[in-house]
Parts: structure tokens; sequence; C-alpha cells
């Protein structure tokens, strides 16, 4: 039914339409001894009888067109319209038919001049060849173009194209002349005129820097002379292929910038480069040469994660971090970081870190310290770690339950954080009480009558992306019994109560005690005070001098009369 409606649609559409008479192809004009001679080829119309070919004329591109001659010859292709002042003259040719109600097409209109020159965009090396890019000749005689080579002899043309062809390829090229060769385009009509050569062009070169020994960036110039012939440049984009492997892109840079900088190059790789010229407007993509470099490097220190620190018995501390390995560094600092303090401890030896790390600090660490690593290598470059915080315990309380609260493990790595509560046998084995905590608190009502309870946390931490669990354990803080002792954590010389006056255990009946021994020091680890007699306090002093107010870290140990090892380390406040 469609195809039915369709026939008398196109019968409207003829009846409406006026008949056309093509025009005559006019191919070129060429001058020639004081004349133009412009050319053409016939085309055919049956409309009816031929009368005549017009040729009109005017002195300017727009106008008004007179008509010069009308030719009877049905089979004329030249005409010579005499010019010997050599005026610039503008045609278009049409045919005469002695057909009614016709319309007579008209021919491109040229001028006398040689056809105008193209322009040469751009020389992209691509794949070991040239790739040449113009833009078409404004002149719509032009049949073809000249591909030409500069050479030290002279210009040689290489090849001809079709005149609707806007690049060429040019094979074979020795890899050491890519960027040397240099080239133009010229534009061709059917007359044998040729436009004026165009702009001289050659690729772009590539040129780098570094790479080696401390200078671990690798810097690529694009050879800005070049760039300048070409196009305006929008912009660059560096290309980086590894080891042999694709191209990627890695960065771009404006296109009045011709250095760019690759910073990711690692010891023993291969690395080549090029990059691509976006010329404004989309015009196309100018690639370079191919410049390529063996990274031969002082391989530099790389930031490793801390995953915590615990304190030890003995005063020392454990850290666990990472697997790297800096084998490159020659200086590792461990930085403390507390209230009122901020400590530096050269590390001599200490290059690669990598798993366990064990250290004794002089220094001692308290509550609320953080700590973190500064190494350096041979070329002065450094990195610093995430700082971290131990986990200390603070227990008090018994003989029906002991409230533990302590501070948190601090890393700042994502991952998962929990924490155990341990109670400490006499054999020094650790038993768990509470698991899975989240919080910083605890209360352990399950005592048995014992004298003294104590405790540990153990902070475990999951990284993100691992399934490796990290634990670290706090100080050990002990509750005690009526029948054992107290210790305060804070006393001050000026209290009005004699009890808050001095800082020694509190004991509820005379103890019956071996190798008892108190140990007092400051933050910086120097022993201010110690004691083997349970009944000698510590007034405050330091030698003959007041102690400054402030925190000071205390450690206690003794035998009782069953053979029992009693410990108890904490930190008291001295306030003045």
């Amino acid at each position: 039914m469609r195809q039915l409606l369709l026939i008398p649609l196109l019968l409207l559409l003829t009846a409406v339409l006026p008949a056309q008479i093509s025009a005559p192809e006019f191919l070129c004009t060429r001058s020639e001894a004081g004349g133009e001679i412009l050319t053409w080829t016939n085309v055919l119309s049956d409309c009816g009888p031929y009368e005549a070919t017009e040729i009109y004329r005017s002195t300017t591109a727009d106008g008004p067109y007179t008509l010069l001659t009308a030719i009877n010859d049905a089979t004329a292709t030249e005409y010579r319209d005499e010019n010997p002042g050599g005026q610039q003259l503008f045609y278009y040719l049409q045919y005469r038919y002695a057909c009614p109600d016709t319309t007579a097409l008209t021919s491109d209109t040229l001028d006398n001049f040689i056809p105008a020159t193209p322009i040469l965009e751009y020389v992209s090396i691509e794949s070991g060849d040239v790739l040449l890019n113009w833009q078409l000749s404004e002149s719509p005689e032009v049949s073809g173009y000249v591909v030409l080579e500069i050479t030290p002899s002279g210009t040689t043309p290489i090849d001809t194209v079709g005149g609707d062809v806007t690049s060429y390829r040019i094979t074979g090229v020795p890899e050491n002349e890519l960027t040397s060769r240099q080239y133009r385009i010229a534009a061709i009509d059917p007359c044998g005129n040729d436009s004026p050569q165009g702009t001289i062009l050659s690729g772009a070169d590539l040129t780098g820097t570094g790479g080696e020994d401390c200078d671990a960036d690798v810097v690529v110039t694009i050879d800005e002379a070049t760039l300048a012939t070409f196009l305006p440049i929008a912009s660059l984009e560096l290309f980086v292929a590894t080891d042999g492997g694709p191209f990627v892109g890695q960065g771009t840079a404006p296109g009045d910038s011709p250095t760019l900088t690759y910073d990711l190059a690692n010891d023993g790789e291969e690395l080549c480069f090029y990059v691509t010229a976006t010329l404004a407007d989309s015009v196309g993509e100018a690639r370079s040469a191919v410049f390529c470099k063996s990274i031969d490097i002082s391989q530099p220190v790389r930031s490793f994660a801390v995953y915590g620190v615990e304190q030890e018995d003995g005063g020392g501390l454990r850290f666990s971090v990472d697997s790297i390995r800096n084998a490159g560094a020659v200086s590792t600092t461990l930085l403390i970081d507390g209230i009122g303090r901020a400590d530096s401890v050269l590390l001599p030896g200490l290059a690669a870190p990598g798993g366990e790390l064990a250290l004794t600090v002089p220094t001692g660490v308290l509550p609320g310290d953080s700590l973190r690593f500064v190494q350096s290598d041979s070329c002065g470059r450094t990195i610093t770690t995430n700082a971290v915080s131990p986990v200390f315990l603070q227990a008090t309380g018994l003989p029906e339950s002991a409230t533990l609260d302590w501070t948190p493990l601090v890393n700042g790595l994502p991952g998962s954080l929990s924490y155990t509560v341990l109670l400490v046998r006499p054999d020094g084995s650790l038993d768990p009480v509470a698991t899975n905590l989240s919080a910083l608190t605890y209360t352990d009502e399950s005592g048995s009558g014992d004298s003294i309870r104590c405790y540990r946390i153990q902070a475990n931490f999951i990284p993100a992306g691992q399934d490796t669990t990290y634990s670290f354990l706090s100080n050990e803080s002990c509750v005690a019994g009526e029948t054992d002792f107290y210790l305060p954590n804070v006393f001050s010389p000026a209290a009005t109560q004699d009890v808050n006056r001095e800082f020694r255990p509190f004991f509820s009946v005379a103890p019956v005690l071996q190798a008892y021994r108190l140990l007092v020091f400051d933050r910086w680890g120097a022993l201010i005070f110690e004691s083997d007699d349970p009944f000698r306090a510590w007034n405050g002093d330091y030698g003959d001098r007041a102690a400054p107010s402030g925190a000071y870290i205390y450690t206690l140990s003794y035998t009782t009369a069953a053979g029992n090892l009693m410990t108890r380390s904490g930190v008291v406040q001295l306030l003045r």
C-alpha cells in the first residue's frame, strides 16, 4: 500500500521541480603570451538543441559578471581571453540550450592565477614512518598534490596524490633521519599549473634527561622550534612504554610547555617515551620521535607502614611494620612527640625495617606519646612514616571487681582494630578475660578473692586488604585487695593530708616481703628515686632540689612470703 502511495508523490515532485542544464566542467586556466587560456570538458544535455557555451568574466570574485563570449561550437573545450596587462580575472561557464522552462547551472568560478598554496599542518612520527597532514588548497581547480622532500641538493618530488587527499605516509625512513628530513606540499591543476611550495616542516625530535643515580625523574623535552612551525598547539601528552609493553598516557602539559616529567621510573626498567601534540580546534595530533632510556638509579627510600608499638617490660619498644626494606637508607631517626616534649633518637645502622623491629629508647615512652620514623638516603631523599602510640592500661578496684581503662592503639591506618583483656597469672602466663572489644574500658567481675589481680590489654589490628593480625600488649597494671597494697596515681608535697604528700605503696597490714624495690623515672628515663624499704616514700625531690610537676614512671617489684614475684608499673602525677 505504501508503494502505491509513493508513485503519485514522485510524479508530483517531478512535475514541480524545474528541468536543469548541467554546467561545463571548468578545469583550469593558464596564462600564455599575454592571454588567459580557459580549459573545460563538455557535459551533454538532452533537453533540446544546443545553442552556445557562454563565458562570463569579472575583475572581482564577487562580481558583477558580464558575458565575455558565447561559443557556438558544442565541441570547443578551450578559449583564449586576451589579458596583456596580466590583470586578475574571474570566470565561470554555462550552457545555453533551446529548452523552455529550464535552469542552466553554472560551473565553478576560477581565477587566472595559479592554485593557492596548501597549508601543511604538521608532521607526525608514527610506528617508524613519517606522516604528513595538510589542508586542501582554497583553489577549486586543484586536481592533486605533490609531496616534496627538501634535500641538500634541492627539492625532490616523492609522490603525487589526488585532489581530495590530505595526508601521506612515508615509509622506509632510517630511524636516525626521522626528524632530520624536511617536507613541503604543492598543489597542481589540470592545466599544469602548480602552487607556490608551502612551509617546510619536519618531525619533532624528543630528548630526555634523568633516570640516573640520584635523579630518579625522567624529564623529556620535545623540540620547541619544530612545534613552532606547526599549526597552533593546544596541549601535549606524554606516553610511556615499560620494558617493551604498550604505550600508556602519563600526563599532559600546556601546548607552550615543551617539557614533561615522568616520576614513576624504577631501577632496571627500559622506558620509551613519545609526546603527542594536539593542535588547536582539534585539527589533529602530531606525534614526536621516540626517546628510550635504561633506568639506572639509586633506589629512593620508600615510606612504610607502622602498624603499632608496644612497650616491653624491660623498657624496650617493639614495632611491627610492613615488609618494605629500604636497603638504600643511610639514616633512621625515631621521633617522639608528647605533651610538652619532642625528642628524636638517631638509630645508626637501622636501614631496613621490614617486619619486626625492636629498639631501646633511653627517654622512655609515656601515655599520649606518638612515635614515627624518618629515613633518608644518600641522595638526600627523605620519608616520614605514620605515627603510632602504644596502649597504656590503668586498673582500679577489687575485691569484687576491677575496672580497666586504657588508651587506644593509634596508627592512623585503615583497617580493623579490637582489644582483648588478659589476666596475668603468677607464672606470667596470660588468660583472656574478654575478647573483640571496641570500647576502651572494661569491668572484670570475675574476682575470686585473689589479693592481687594483674591485667594487660592486647590490641589486635588487621590492615585493610590483609588477613594478618598484628597484636600489641599494653603495660601490666594490677589491683590489690585489702590484704595487699595500694599505689596512688597522684600526690603533692603541699597536700593537707600526710598520706597524699608522698608516693609509696600503702599496705593494709605489715608486709612480709623479699627483694622489694621501688624505682621512679622522669619522662627522659633518668632515675629520680629508688628504695628497697616498703615504708620509705618519695617526697617529690630529686637530689637536693624539688622535681618539677609532671608525669613520672614507676616500677615496683617484690617477692611475697609465698614466693610469688609481684611487679607493677605505671605513671604517677606530681603536683606542685
